[in-house]
């Protein structure tokens, strides 16, 4: 994939998220299962997570993948998180800051990273075939 549009990819899912975070959900209608809150932020930080991958992996300097750049993007979508949750909490009056949401996200944050170490050996490959 292309660098630029990988990052206008990553760029816009971010944003989105920020957006749908911060906004009046309550007239939407509601999953009919407990907790769905938490799994749809687990799959969202998920989502944010391999986004943010992606971009990195797609740099066309970027032969292999390192651990700490991995890591420094699951920290970094882990501090987003939280932001947006005090966010929530300083800005809205109809959300509030929740650790069960940080503990979903983080879960997302985490499935993915060990989704993309053990898929790391393929995509090395494809990458140096390209």
């Amino acid at each position: 994939m292309d660098p630029k549009v990988s990052l206008i990819l990553a760029l816009l899912y971010t944003v989105s998220l920020l957006v749908v975070s911060l906004i009046h959900t309550e007239d939407l209608p509601k999953p009919n299962f407990n907790n769905a809150d938490k799994v749809f932020h687990c799959i969202a930080y998920f989502g944010l997570t391999l986004c943010w991958y992606f971009q990195y992996f797609s740099r066309k300097n970027t032969k292999v993948l390192h651990r700490k750049s991995l890591l420094i993007i699951c920290l970094l979508t882990t501090a987003f998180g939280i932001f947006i949750e005090v966010l929530q909490g300083v800005f809205t009056t109809y959300r509030s800051i929740d650790a069960f949401d940080v503990l979903a996200n983080t879960t997302g944050i985490i499935i993915a990273f060990f989704l993309i170490i053990s898929i790391k050996t393929p995509l090395e490959k494809i990458k140096h075939q390209l």
